[in-house]
């Protein structure tokens, strides 16, 4: 049976990094897709902002109504594929604490997308199984139907270590892993991570020796604050495993807008798009949406997202907007997400009250864009 993904597809690879090449932002006009969907200004749906996705009102997972303690605190970093007419979800998530660095993963599966199955076994990765991290952080699955193997990119490190006052970040180790499975589940974790500062890695294989990466990293690998959450690189690989970054961010917040986090890159028709969160004011998170014409040179309007916290305080994706995955299939995109609402407290692993001004990650939601 033919896999449906959206991760492997075939297009043309920039000659180089330059820093010409890689100016951020670039203001050239935006290219058009040709999806039939188009709104009174003609605009194509992609093109539209916000982008006329249709919700579900409520959550296909959630820490507050699972049944499996691994994620009753946590519940978010959706990655999902359709193979084997099968939808499969790589997923995270907690019992410990909001702000923990104690991330485990899970895995469940649907038939239509939307009512999903958690696996009994959960969580099928630990920081047991990653020899040089503990977090487990933005997978990115694809089936290579090569090796006939389950290949994923995934963040792991120490994670986040703040001064005593809790402000500070002294450490912020989050490095590139990589890992294969032959079922999705049963996973092996390569021994050494494949880059030393990472967030969030999308991956397009344009042939079986050329792969394009666009990943959050850290201009400066010595400074562990020093832009993480503030620039998305361009990388290129030979096999996967071995990186070349582009000498300039490719991606930069521009306001108001004050971050540029967990990039997901598709190529529709003859255009390019870049999903990503920003943090944006009043202590939100939504998704905005940048467009290139050859995936190295962007155009983003920070002020308008593609895909913004809904309406009302009530809805579990009212406060953030977050980790967007895309899933192409033939006449629509679906966008799964992780979701913040209002609510701050709740109850940690020890059974302690505590309080997340942010919120807590929650709750995975899901959208659908059709194209026709």
């Amino acid at each position: 049976m033919t896999a449906t993904f959206v991760c492997i597809l075939l297009l043309r690879t920039p000659s180089c990094f330059s820093q010409q090449e890689t100016q951020r932002n670039a203001v050239a006009a935006p290219p058009k897709s040709t999806g039939r969907l188009t709104s009174a200004d003609g605009l194509a749906p992609l093109d539209q902002r916000p982008q006329p996705w249709r919700r579900r009102a409520e959550p296909i997972l959630s820490a507050r109504t699972t049944a499996q303690d691994w994620c009753r605190i946590v519940c978010y970093s959706p990655h999902v594929i359709h193979h084997d007419g099968r939808f499969r979800m790589w997923y995270l998530g907690t019992s410990e604490a909001s702000r923990s660095n104690n991330i485990v993963m899970g895995y469940a599966e649907s038939d239509d997308g939307f009512s999903w199955q958690a696996h009994p076994n959960n969580p099928i990765l630990t920081s047991d199984d990653v020899p040089w991290g503990q977090i487990i952080q933005t997978p990115f699955v694809m089936f290579d139907p090569a090796t006939q193997q389950f290949r994923m990119w995934f963040v792991s490190g120490a994670g986040v270590t703040k001064d005593e006052s809790g402000k500070k970040i002294v450490v912020n180790d989050q490095r590139l892993g990589y890992a294969t499975s032959p079922d999705g589940i049963r996973w092996t974790v390569h021994d050494k991570p494949l880059y030393r500062s990472g967030r969030s890695p999308s991956i397009i294989r344009e042939a079986p020796h050329r792969y394009r990466m666009w990943m959050g990293s850290t201009p400066d690998f010595d400074v562990a604050s020093s832009g993480l959450y503030e620039n998305v690189y361009e990388f290129q690989s030979v096999d996967g495993s071995s990186w070349s970054r582009s000498e300039q961010p490719v991606l930069q917040p521009a306001a108001p807008a004050r971050s540029v986090v967990y990039p997901f890159v598709i190529r529709e028709d003859d255009a390019w798009y870049m999903w990503h969160g920003c943090h944006v004011d009043g202590g939100r998170f939504e998704l905005f949406c940048a467009t290139s014409k050859d995936g190295t040179h962007w155009h983003v309007d920070h002020n308008r997202p593609a895909f913004p916290a809904a309406e009302g305080k009530q809805r579990f994706d009212s406060r953030y907007t977050s980790t967007p995955c895309i899933v192409r299939l033939k006449d629509r995109l679906l966008l799964y997400y992780s979701a913040r609402d209002w609510q701050t407290e709740y109850i940690d692993g020890s059974g302690r009250k505590r309080r997340d001004g942010a919120g807590v990650y929650s709750h995975i939601g899901v959208a659908e864009l059709l194209l026709k």
